[in-house]
């Protein structure tokens, strides 16, 4: 990505998770990205562009986990899956201010966010599930299991875990929270 894009992502993911989908505007990311508006709308033509590839930008991160995956083992799977959750939970943390702010707005920006994040989040959500039915194939995954539903379980046990860590982290770590979720994922799905 270029430098200039780069700097406008960034500025707008700190912008977004400051002020919401509402009171974010592309002149206060300019601002904050050291470019004029009009080299802002030159990069990306409108807010919802912009927050649209921040959200995309986001799920990349965890893209690379599924790209030339193994599953030929119990142990491929199992260390495919804790990567994947290690990856997810890092990247939750990398942009939790951003990610609070875009759940808390779900209710105000409905389709827009749910066309957002259904949209951005669509590739690493297939290669998960895709990764799951290869999974079916090689017998390490139940046949019975329905890998959508499997796939958005984990991803929803890993982000509930991020959100709530101020309450509990000082019960337990986070990583014995992912460690714990992905066990109890495992141990569901293995055949």
């Amino acid at each position: 990505m270029k430098k200039t894009d780069q700097r406008i992502l960034e500025a707008a993911i700190r912008v977004f998770a400051r002020d919401g989908v509402s009171g974010a505007t592309t002149r206060e990311i300019a601002r904050r990205a050291k470019v004029n508006e009009v080299t802002l709308f030159r990069h990306f033509k409108n807010k919802n562009e912009l927050l649209r590839q921040v959200i995309i930008q986001c799920s990349q991160r965890c893209s690379h986990v599924f790209n030339e995956a193994p599953f030929e083992t119990k142990a491929d799977l199992r260390q495919t899956v804790t990567t994947y959750a290690e990856a997810y939970v890092q990247m939750l943390h990398e942009n939790e201010n951003f990610v609070r702010t875009f759940l808390g707005e779900l209710n105000r920006h409905l389709k827009l966010c749910r066309r957002l994040f259904v949209e951005s989040s669509k590739p690493i959500r297939q290669k998960f599930i895709h990764y799951l039915e290869a999974s079916q194939k090689s017998r390490l995954v139940r046949k019975d299991l329905d890998a959508t539903t499997a796939a958005d379980a984990l991803t929803g046990m890993l982000l509930s875990g991020v959100m709530r860590r101020p309450l509990t982290e000082s019960v337990y770590p986070n990583k014995r929270y992912v460690k714990t979720c992905v066990e109890l994922f495992l141990k569901g799905i293995e055949r």
